[in-house]
């Protein structure tokens, strides 16, 4: 005979998570530190926009004598990869110093934006993971586009099907983030040797909440950089053309603010897979109980 007294342990009841009380929490966590986190993400956008910058000159003076397809080919990938190395080592900054923020209580510092500990390499690893599994494909969809803009790619949608490119990045992101994101704040605070498997035993039925606490927490960041873009396209200029025939301070200022969104994006979401973790996780049951 099984005893059922309260001190026999029990296997914790499944959790299910309340998506837009999730959503709210995760701006509520941000809110918290928002000078530090602001200057964070400022710091990281202005040293993108450089290392950006600086792949466009460069290229653009190394490839003059090149077939118009094969520049433009070209250009595409080196700003890209350097894009998204930038995005990745600074997302993996943000993100470590978030969930210590979250999970551990220390206070999150500007200078935690612009380096990596050792001791946070596997988080790095489960980052890029992560980033192969949810962003590769449609940031390959987004760049083939950028190049379709160019040169001529007869075989690829452009525009007017511009927001059916933005409608496929964020329904393949938030379609597959949720199977995997728990598996981050697993590498950095457990020892699993199996985060994805124990992210998705985890989340328990909850992929289709988390799902839907990631599409109302991002949509307003979703849709500024929406309309950003359509205002670039229409060409909307924020600078004299007369003082910059070339373009080059309307090239910064988007670069700029994709940046900004970009690193804002990365760390909302941080924030929201901090707060599913906590209430998730079984070791911080007891204590997590703010918003319940």
């Amino acid at each position: 005979m099984v005893s059922h007294l309260p001190e026999t342990p029990l296997l914790p009841p499944r959790r299910r998570l309340p998506s837009g009380q999730l959503a709210l929490e995760a701006y509520w966590l941000v809110t918290r530190h928002f000078l530090t986190y602001a200057s964070q993400i400022f710091l990281l956008s202005v040293l993108a926009m450089f290392v950006q910058s600086a792949t466009v000159i460069l290229t653009e003076g190394l490839t003059t004598l090149v077939d118009p397809f094969w520049r433009a080919l070209t250009n595409v990938v080196i700003y890209a990869g350097a894009a998204e190395v930038v995005l990745l080592l600074g997302g993996a900054a943000i993100f470590v110093s978030c969930q210590r923020a979250i999970v551990l209580g220390q206070a999150p510092a500007a200078r935690h934006a612009l380096r990596l500990q050792r001791g946070d390499l596997p988080a790095l690893r489960a980052l890029l993971i992560y980033w192969l599994i949810v962003h590769l494909v449609p940031t390959l969809v987004a760049q083939t586009n950028n190049l379709a803009q160019n040169v001529p790619l007869d075989w690829f949608p452009q525009e007017p099907f511009m927001l059916a490119n933005f409608a496929f990045y964020w329904g393949w992101v938030l379609a597959t983030a949720p199977l995997v994101v728990l598996s981050l704040p697993i590498t950095l605070f457990e020892s699993s040797n199996t985060p994805l498997a124990e992210a998705r035993r985890r989340l328990d039925g909850n992929a289709g909440r988390l799902l839907a606490a990631s599409a109302i927490a991002l949509a307003p960041l979703g849709t500024f950089e929406v309309l950003m873009y359509e205002l670039q396209e229409t060409g909307w200029v924020p600078f004299d053309t007369d003082q910059d025939p070339l373009g080059i301070l309307n090239l910064l200022f988007y670069s700029l603010e994709q940046n900004i969104v970009s690193f804002s994006i990365i760390l909302l979401m941080s924030a929201l897979v901090g707060a599913a973790y906590m209430r998730l996780s079984p070791r911080f049951e007891p204590i997590y109980r703010v918003f319940d």
